[in-house]
């Protein structure tokens, strides 16, 4: 009983811990999409644009750096951005003068018109000291919820460090 109520109050806490973590500047989801790459081909007819070599996508504070990214579009408009690297990277500022937002895996998935992103396959974000790492985590920036794992597996558990609050100097 004392076991599981400390999971649930460890597992709380993490959460309202990781919550700000992976939030964004308001004004971030405005901003256009810039992309930067070495080649990219557009299939109007299939709605794909493909993007491969270095590429570079900013939107607002949002940085993501991948080997390759596929856009998916449905009448011209984003459905979705998958992308991959060895590992993909990308970094967000939170709000102004906090730290920067980092991460990395080698498969993530974006849906902008949902906010959510999911991070797959050795994935890691982390603020200053604190971190989860897990083969899944899911960000959904509307609802403010973070997810990490599949619950299906206990073979492929999360790890996540928190670090201690600074407290103030007694002088």
């Amino acid at each position: 009983m004392f076991m599981s109520k400390y999971l649930l109050v460890l597992f709380f806490w993490a959460n309202v811990m990781l919550v700000p973590l992976v939030s964004a500047l308001e004004s971030d989801t405005s901003q256009p999409i810039s992309i930067e790459s070495n080649s990219g081909v557009y299939d109007d007819k299939k709605g794909v644009s493909i993007y491969t070599g270095e590429v570079i996508i900013i939107q607002g504070s949002m940085r993501l750096d991948a080997d390759k990214v596929v856009v998916y579009l449905d009448n011209r408009e984003i459905q979705k951005m998958v992308a991959t690297g060895t590992p993909m990277k990308f970094q967000q500022t939170p709000e102004a003068g906090k730290e920067d937002v980092h991460g990395h895996s080698l498969v993530a998935e974006y849906y902008p018109e949902t906010e959510v992103l999911i991070m797959m396959q050795e994935a890691v974000i982390w603020q200053g000291g604190n971190s989860t790492a897990s083969e899944r985590i899911e960000y959904d920036r509307m609802s403010e919820v973070l997810k990490a794992g599949d619950g299906k597996s206990a073979n492929k558990r999360i790890k996540v460090i928190l670090q201690p609050k600074a407290r103030a100097s007694n002088q």
